[in-house]
């Protein structure tokens, strides 16, 4: 069904091993001050998600070159860099190249995910996944104090991965598939503030999420594993009945399972495996519009994602407000998808695109 879900699946692989240097590099900068472990980690935020769509505009013109490659050599300077100082000033310039190669090898996997995808959601989804499984385990092994030179075994993971899959995106004449999931009565330029407005909004009401059963190092794993999963099955779901189904169906009725679920795992996990079944829909919305350019539209989102951090880092809201926003902004993101994802679709617009092809 999927022509390229060989390479999504090591694209999985390749996102979650991405994610483990990076966030067990990040781990051991909290033994520097608040303030200086802060503003590490709003440096990896924007460095990480803002410039990908620079690489997406990049690969356009030199479409042979091995940006892959020159990502995992970014985060191996990265590495070599890295020095736990007194002041962050080393650890600074370290996190600096290990964020940027992780936006270059973001931007690798979205733009190969997309290609032979045949239009569908599924092989994207699955690739951004394998984030949240990074994130915890990464969190996890920095927490141990570990020497950062370990991490040259997922590095060099990293790098024979990507050679593997290559050949799979890197030639001239690469032809991209039709994504056709949105409302057309509308403008495009709305279509992609739609798609940006919700992805950052989710982004921070990730952090908005009443969570409170979240004690022990298993219920950690729980937490981004059922993430991980979530986010790939949304865009199974999506390919099935339909992104605009999708998207609705999971975003009202994750709101009691978040709000109910502050003390209670279970209801709580419901929840956050709902809320994250989303996460491709937008992006498949941007490629509905960007489809010539998948980097560029990828690199949207990760940059909506952004913005969507920032206020995690300037403003405390107490758990009351947190509930509110949780709700306002889950139905907001709800009335936005409503609106921009086109109704009459029983599923992705693979099945359309292939056939118009095919005669």
């Amino acid at each position: 069904m999927y022509k390229n879900i060989r390479d999504a699946r090591i694209y999985f692989i390749i996102h979650m091993l991405v994610e483990i240097v990076c966030f067990a590099a990040l781990a051991q900068t909290y033994q520097l001050s608040l303030i200086q472990s802060a503003v590490i980690a709003l440096l990896y935020d924007v460095i990480a998600f803002c410039p990908q769509f620079l690489f997406g505009l990049l690969h356009e013109k030199y479409k042979k070159l091995d940006l892959g490659s020159i990502g995992a050599a970014m985060m191996l300077l990265g590495l070599i860099l890295l020095d736990y100082d007194k002041y962050g000033i080393k650890t600074m310039s370290g996190v600096f190249f290990i964020a940027l190669g992780n936006a270059v090898i973001h931007e690798c996997g979205a733009i190969l995910t997309v290609i032979g995808s045949e239009g569908r959601l599924y092989p994207s989804a699955l690739f951004v996944g394998g984030g949240s499984f990074g994130v915890v385990i990464g969190q996890t092994i920095g927490s141990m104090g570990i020497s950062k030179w370990f991490l040259l075994i997922p590095i060099a993971a990293i790098e024979i991965l990507i050679l593997m899959t290559n050949k799979g995106w890197l030639y001239d004449n690469e032809r991209y598939p039709v994504f056709d999931i949105i409302n057309k009565r509308l403008p495009v330029g709305m279509i992609v503030i739609v798609a940006f407005l919700v992805t950052m909004t989710r982004s921070y009401l990730g952090y908005a999420i009443p969570i409170s059963w979240k004690k022990e190092l298993w219920q950690s794993f729980l937490l981004f594993f059922t993430m991980g999963i979530g986010k790939a099955f949304g865009g199974w779901a999506a390919d099935r009945i339909g992104a605009h189904k999708t998207a609705l169906i999971t975003i009202l009725a994750s709101i009691p399972f978040l709000i109910a679920g502050e003390n209670m795992m279970v209801v709580s996990i419901i929840g956050v495996f709902l809320f994250s079944m989303t996460m491709s829909i937008t992006f498949g919305m941007l490629l509905s519009v960007m489809g010539e350019n998948p980097g560029l539209a990828f690199g949207v989102t990760t940059m909506a994602l952004a913005f969507g951090l920032l206020p995690v880092f300037f403003v405390k809201i107490g758990r009351a407000a947190n509930i509110v926003i949780v709700i306002a902004g889950s139905l907001i993101c709800a009335g936005l998808m409503y609106v921009a994802l086109e109704k009459a679709k029983s599923r992705a617009a693979g099945d359309s695109a292939v056939k118009d092809k095919e005669q």
